[in-house]
């Protein structure tokens, strides 16, 4: 299972930036409580700072790419002051998340996994880890290759030269290389930002200007409920409406007993719930209704649970949310939590 940490590690592998340690120790003034650690940018988070053999580390404040570290309380004159930790040689720690972050956001745009869920980094298969470290990477380099941009070339007038621009062209050479590698992976192993996609054209009804429904093939033996493809379709310049339900997906095992606690943010004394399940939302088809049980001992809350002869009767994928009343006042209705259920086919019945 892929972390952020896991892979900004691999990422700082790939470009060269892996941590060093280093110890530094100054004599204290007694005038000014900023003093420069000659290694950047630093890992500020796990620095640790003495004086005089004290851990005075929660009294300061680092600057992680300048190297500064400013205390509380100016130190005493003739204090040791001892700074203890890692240093990088490109990025800091913040710096290195964000290629990570933004390489995964893109990695994958627009594709889901089997149950047409997004995918996450604890749900992102490892043989694509790799992929989005290397294109990572390249966003790394695009950050150095931006800033050697700044650099000219130095001649001097004994026809000395210096070539500082060759440090940005071998950058952008390198970048080039990352993103054929990149490229390779994606075409070969069918993922990321070149993964060939099927798609099915939509038919619009001329009589009702609907569009056509488009259902998932199927074997020709499975007797089971069509499934409906999920496909995006085009706003035609229109804003989407927002909502303010929060998304929870259920996933559950056909024919088996099925429960989930709900934690809510409130009390629920005088709430009552309600919780059903329907093939698509707003038809009048009903699948099943969950028993919504009040958890002993808690006042926010509640166990959903499903018979088995429910869950048996459940197409592989379906939708379901919970409403609430109150008892004081008989025309609230607010619905708290909304979301897929996704249904494992049983093989033992």
């Amino acid at each position: 299972m892929a972390t952020l940490n896991s892979l900004a590690d691999r990422l700082r592998f790939e470009i060269g930036d892996t941590g060093k340690s280093f110890v530094y120790q100054v004599i204290a003034d007694g005038v000014t409580n900023r003093y420069l650690i000659p290694y950047s940018p630093l890992d500020g988070a796990n620095l640790m700072v003495y004086v005089d053999n004290v851990d005075t580390s929660n009294a300061a404040t680092v600057e992680e790419l300048t190297g500064y570290v400013t205390f509380d309380d100016i130190p005493e004159a003739g204090a040791v002051l001892v700074f203890s930790g890692t240093y990088y040689r490109y990025f800091v720690d913040s710096e290195i998340c964000q290629f990570v972050d933004t390489a995964f956001g893109q990695h994958i745009a627009n594709h889901a996994d089997a149950y047409g869920r997004g995918y996450t980094l604890a749900s992102l298969p490892g043989i694509e880890e790799y992929p989005v470290v290397v294109y990572a990477s390249t966003l790394a380099l695009y950050t150095l290759a931006t800033d050697a941009s700044f650099d000219i070339d130095i001649t001097a007038p004994d026809g000395v030269q210096i070539p500082r621009s060759e440090r940005y062209r071998q950058l952008m050479q390198m970048i080039e290389e990352r993103k054929q590698q990149y490229r390779e992976l994606c075409s070969m192993l069918g993922v990321g930002l070149y993964k060939i996609d099927v798609f099915t054209l939509r038919r619009t009804s001329k009589t009702t200007n609907r569009y056509v429904p488009v259902y998932l093939p199927q074997e020709v033996d499975d007797r089971s409920m069509p499934q409906r493809a999920l496909l995006s379709m085009p706003s035609y310049g229109s804003a989407i409406s927002p909502s303010d339900v929060p998304t929870f997906d259920l996933t559950m095992y056909q024919g088996d007993s099925f429960e989930v606690e709900l934690d809510f943010p409130f009390d629920i004394t005088g709430y009552n719930f309600k919780s059903e399940i329907r093939p698509q939302p707003g038809l009048p088809t009903l699948l099943a209704t969950f028993v919504v049980t009040p958890v002993v001992g808690s006042n926010s809350k509640v166990t959903l649970t499903l018979s088995s002869d429910e869950t048996g009767n459940l197409p592989e994928r379906c939708y379901w949310d919970i409403q609430a009343t109150t008892e004081s006042d008989p025309t609230y209705q607010k619905t708290y939590m909304r979301g897929n259920v996704f249904v494992t086919p049983e093989v033992t019945m």
